[in-house]
């Protein structure tokens, strides 16, 4: 594990030992599930108090960055705070409510990937859709598959914070869709969407490609439904 380096004497140097923490689970230096170094070693590389590393460590556990395991140190468990706390809410609501958020989300990538996607997005998503369609049995696949279909749609609509809660919001969805049983009508009824939602972002068909968005996701709720889902 690389060591830090020490902190510019500018801001409360607490809050300075934090972001270059935080730097070094974001940059992917410490991934989830790395034991951060002792304290006294951050002392050493960051040039500060133990009780400065302290509030530091105390800060980045309450965003939910990082765990305190007693006598067992502290450990990374999310990349970014947006993530562990779209993790912590999605715990504790509905698969209905997750879906619901996904159907608005999904809405608004595809109108925006239809308004700015070149032709190599578009070729980019008709290879991933290859490949969901082709996935027809085993559910925890098809939902993979279809999340990486997805989160391209995300990315082409160009607003990387709605890229970022798509992606936040990802585990939850797959775990609902994975948790359905696989049909091959229902499966034909997704691809041929999923087809028509390609064609509207490459045709700049913003509302084609809204109501195609919306329809995907329809069906999977239609497939669960709330009772069959939770």
């Amino acid at each position: 594990m690389s060591p830090l380096s020490r902190l510019p004497r500018s801001g409360t140097l607490a809050e300075q030992a934090a972001d270059r923490l935080r730097a070094s689970i974001t940059d992917g230096v410490w991934p989830v599930g790395t034991r951060v170094p002792a304290e006294h070693d951050l002392v050493e590389q960051l040039g500060v108090s133990r009780n400065t590393v302290r509030e530091a460590l105390r800060g980045l556990v309450h965003t939910g960055l990082l765990e305190a395991r007693v006598g067992d140190g502290t450990y990374v468990i999310a990349t970014s705070e947006l993530r562990s706390a779209i993790s912590r809410r999605s715990a504790t609501s509905t698969p209905d409510e997750v879906m619901e958020l996904r159907a608005v989300l999904e809405e608004h990538a595809a109108a925006l990937a239809a308004r700015r996607a070149v032709p190599e997005d578009i070729a980019t998503l008709r290879a991933l859709l290859a490949v969901a369609t082709g996935e027809r049995v085993d559910m925890e696949r098809i939902a993979a598959a279809d999340r990486r279909f997805h989160r391209e749609v995300a990315r082409i609509s160009g607003n990387g914070l709605l890229a970022d809660l798509h992606e936040h919001l990802g585990a939850a969805v797959s775990e609902v869709v994975g948790g359905l049983e696989a049909d091959d009508r229902i499966a034909d009824e997704h691809a041929a969407l999923h087809d028509r939602l390609v064609d509207s972002i490459e045709a700049h068909d913003e509302a084609g490609a809204r109501l195609a968005a919306v329809e995907i996701v329809a069906v999977v709720r239609r497939v669960g439904g709330p009772s069959n889902i939770d």
